[in-house]
C-alpha cells in the first residue's frame, strides 16, 4: 500500500528545493545584492544565523549520540546513533553550502586551506567545519558499505571506529565553542543580553541540548512518516537528558547575567528583551519542566511538540546572536527577503530528501529499513493500478513517484525564476560634496574614502592634470565639483536646464535649433549637446573623449569608471610593486594613511564623528 503521508511530505520537500533553486541561479549569476536584503550595515543576516549558525548546531546530534553510545555505552540509545551521526553529516554538508551562497566571493572558499591566520577565529571554524565533515564522512562510511561487496573495506572502518568517533567529539567541541568566539570579537556591538565571555561555554552547552532534542524530532518524524511505533523508551530516556542538560544550560546562562548585573535587562519591555524571553521560554524553561515530568514524557505528541519548541528556541538563540541582537548597536532593522528564506528552507529541504534516499537504502535503521523493503515487495507484487475515469495505467509506484517530483521541482524553479527580482533596487540617495582639502573624503559615510588629492594631482602631472577627472565644468569654471552633475549616489542626474536653453536662445523660437526644423517636438533633441558645448563646457582629457547625454551616470558609476582602469594600469607597472591596485580595498580601506591625513587635518570634524 502507498504511503500517501511520505508521498506528500516529499513533494512538499521538492517543491522548497525547486524554489531554492531558482533562487540559487539568481543569486550566483547576479550577486548577493539583487537575491538578498543585506547591506554593508547588516552583512549577517538569515543565511549565516540560520544556515550556518544554526545549521552547525542543529548537526550536534551527531557528537552527542557518538559520546553518548560509544563513549559511556549507554546502548538504549543505540538505535538513534546511525541516524544521528548521518544526519550530523548531511547538516554540515547543508554548512558548507550555505557558506557557498553568503560568501562574497564563493569561488575563494578553498582560501583557509593555504592562507593561513591563526590568529582568526573564522579560520579556525573553517578549518573545524573541514575536518569534522572529513571525520563525519569517516564514520558513514561503514553505514554504506555495511550490505555491498566491499567487506574488506567494510571491515577495516569498523575497526576505525571508535578513534574516529573520538576525534569527531574532540573536533565538533572545538566547532561548537567557537562559533561563540567568533562573537566574542564583536563586543560593542552584539546586546549585552547575548554577549559575555562564557559565549564559548554557552554555545558548547546549547549544543549539546540541541542535540538531543534534534535526535527525538528526527526520531518522532521519520517514526510518523513511515507509519512505525515511536520507540517511546528510548525517547523518554533522551528526554530525562535534555532535561538536566536544559537545567545546566538554564543556571549557566541566568547566573552569568546575574553574575555582570544584566537581570533587569530582560524585563526592560524593550523589544530585544522580550525576544530574549521568547528565546528562553521555548528553548529551555518549557521543555525543562515539562521533559520532568513522567506523564509527559509517556506522551508520544508532547515529545514532539516540546522537543520542537526546544529546536525552534535553540535556533532563535543562533539567529538572535549573530544578528538580530546586533540591532541596537547598527540602529537598522533588518528583515529577510522572501528569497533568503528559500534559500534556507530549501536546503533544509534537500537534506531532507537526502536522508531519506540514504535512509531508504542503506542501514541506518535496520528495524525501517526491513518494513521499506517490505512494502517494495508487496507494492513490486501488486496488480496495475488504472485512473478512475479514464482507465489510464499509471505506472509503477516509483515511476509514478518520479514523475510527479519531477514535475513540482520544474514548477517551483520556473515559479521561482518568475518572482525572483532581476535587478537590484536602486536607492535614492542623494551624493554630497566631498570635503577636505589635501584630502579629500568622498562618499555617503559612515564608510568614506580618503582620496589623497595633492598625491594624485602632483603624479599626474601637477594643475594641467585636472582636466583628467573635473572633464567637464560650468562656465567659467575650471574644476567644476563631481557631485554638481552627479548628483546622486546610484542613479543617473539629468543636467540638462530646459529653462535656461530657451531663455538663452531667446525663447520658442529658438525650438528648431536644437529639435531640428520641420521636425515634432520631441524629449529627444536632434542635435547632439557636444555640437554647442565642446568648447564652452567640455575638458581636454584622454577618459571622457565626448559629451552626448543629456543624463549624467552615477556618483558611484562615475568614480569607479574613472579610478579603477586607471588603477588597473598602474597596477601592471612592476616598479610601483602594487598589483593590488585595482581591488576594491586600495581605495575602500578606512585603516588608510589619507584617513589619518585627513583626521590630521580637519581634527574638529573627527572629534565629531565624521571620520
Amino acid at each position: 500500500m502507498e504511503n500517501r503521508r511520505l508521498f506528500v511530505f516529499k513533494g512538499v520537500m521538492w517543491v522548497l528545493a525547486g524554489l531554492a533553486a531558482a533562487v540559487a541561479i539568481v543569486r550566483f549569476t547576479l550577486g548577493l545584492g539583487v537575491s538578498t536584503a543585506l547591506s554593508d550595515t547588516t552583512p549577517w543576516g538569515l543565511w549565516i544565523g540560520f544556515d550556518v549558525m544554526g545549521g552547525v548546531a542543529l548537526a550536534a546530534g551527531g557528537f552527542v549520540m557518538a559520546a553518548v553510545v560509544h563513549i559511556f555505552h549507554r546502548e538504549r540509545y543505540h538505535a538513534a546513533a546511525r541516524p544521528a551521526i548521518l544526519t550530523a553529516f548531511i547538516g554540515y554538508g547543508a554548512v558548507a553550502v550555505g557558506l557557498l551562497f553568503d560568501l562574497g566571493l564563493p569561488w575563494n572558499i578553498w582560501h583557509a586551506t593555504i592562507y593561513w591566520n591563526i590568529h582568526s577565529a573564522l579560520f579556525e571554524v573553517a578549518w573545524c567545519v573541514m575536518l569534522y565533515l572529513t571525520v563525519l564522512a569517516l564514520e558513514v562510511t561503514p553505514t554504506l558499505l555495511e550490505r555491498t561487496k566491499f567487506q574488506k573495506t567494510y571491515r577495516f572502518f569498523v575497526k576505525l571506529a571508535l578513534p574516529i568517533m573520538i576525534l569527531g567529539i574532540m573536533l565538533s567541541t572545538l566547532h561548537q565553542s567557537s562559533l561563540g568566539t567568533l562573537l566574542l570579537i564583536m563586543p560593542f556591538r552584539v546586546h549585552p543580553l547575548w554577549y559575555t565571555h562564557l559565549l564559548p561555554e554557552l554555545f558548547f552547552v546549547s549544543a549539546i541540548c540541541l542535540g538531543i532534542v534534534m535526535v527525538m524530532v528526527e526520531s518522532t518524524v521519520t517514526s510518523w512518516l513511515y507509519r512505525r511505533e515511536p520507540e517511546m523508551e528510548m525517547l523518554a530516556g533522551l528526554a530525562r537528558l535534555a532535561s538536566v542538560a536544559l537545567a545546566l544550560y538554564f543556571v549557566l546562562r541566568v547566573g552569568d547575567l546575574a553574575r555582570q548585573g544584566k537581570l533587569g535587562l530582560m524585563f526592560d519591555g524593550s523589544s530585544l528583551a522580550n525576544l530574549f524571553l521568547v528565546e528562553m521560554l521555548l528553548s529551555t524553561v518549557i521543555p525543562m519542566v515539562a521533559f520532568a515530568c513522567p506523564a509527559v514524557r509517556r506522551s508520544f505528541r508532547g515529545l514532539w511538540f516540546l522537543a520542537c519548541c526546544s529546536v525552534l528556541g535553540f535556533v532563535l538563540n543562533r539567529i538572535n546572536a549573530s544578528g538580530l541582537s546586533q540591532v541596537w548597536a547598527t540602529r537598522y532593522v533588518y528583515f529577510p527577503a522572501w528569497t533568503e528564506f528559500a534559500i534556507s528552507l530549501g536546503i533544509v529541504a534537500a537534506c531532507v530528501l537526502v536522508f531519506f534516499f540514504i535512509q531508504e537504502r542503506f542501514p541506518v535503521d535496520p528495524h525501517g529499513l526491513a518494513q521499506v523493503e517490505a512494502e517494495r515487495e508487496k507494492l513490486a507484487a501488486a496488480p496495475p493500478a488504472f485512473a478512475p475515469f479514464d482507465q489510464v495505467w499509471l505506472g509503477e509506484g516509483w515511476r509514478k513517484a518520479t514523475k510527479v517530483y519531477s514535475f513540482v521541482f520544474v514548477l517551483a524553479l520556473a515559479l521561482g525564476l518568475t518572482a525572483a527580482p532581476k535587478a537590484e533596487p536602486t536607492l535614492d540617495v542623494r551624493a554630497v560634496r566631498a570635503v577636505g582639502a589635501t584630502v579629500l573624503r568622498v562618499g555617503p559615510g559612515p564608510r568614506y574614502v580618503y582620496f589623497d588629492h595633492k598625491r594624485h594631482q602632483d603624479e599626474a602631472g601637477g594643475a594641467k592634470s585636472c582636466a583628467t577627472c573635473h572633464h567637464l565644468h560650468q562656465r567659467g569654471d575650471m574644476g567644476t565639483p563631481c557631485v554638481v552633475c552627479h548628483g546622486n549616489i546610484f542613479l543617473p542626474t539629468s543636467i540638462f536646464d530646459h529653462e535656461a536653453h530657451v531663455a538663452a536662445l531667446h525663447g520658442n523660437a529658438s525650438c528648431a535649433q536644437c529639435h531640428g526644423k520641420g521636425e515634432p517636438i520631441r524629449v529627444t533633441p536632434v542635435k547632439k549637446c557636444s555640437e554647442c558645448h565642446d568648447k564652452d563646457l567640455m575638458a581636454a582629457n584622454p577618459i571622457v573623449k565626448t559629451f552626448d547625454s543629456r543624463w549624467a551616470p552615477s556618483y558611484k558609476d562615475a568614480m569607479h569608471k574613472m579610478c579603477i582602469p586607471c588603477h588597473q594600469e598602474k597596477a601592471k607597472d612592476a616598479k610601483l610593486k602594487l598589483p593590488n591596485l585595482g581591488r576594491c580595498g586600495a581605495c575602500h580601506d578606512s585603516g588608510t594613511q589619507s584617513e589619518k591625513a585627513y583626521t590630521a587635518e580637519f581634527p574638529e570634524k573627527a572629534t565629531a564623528g565624521g571620520v
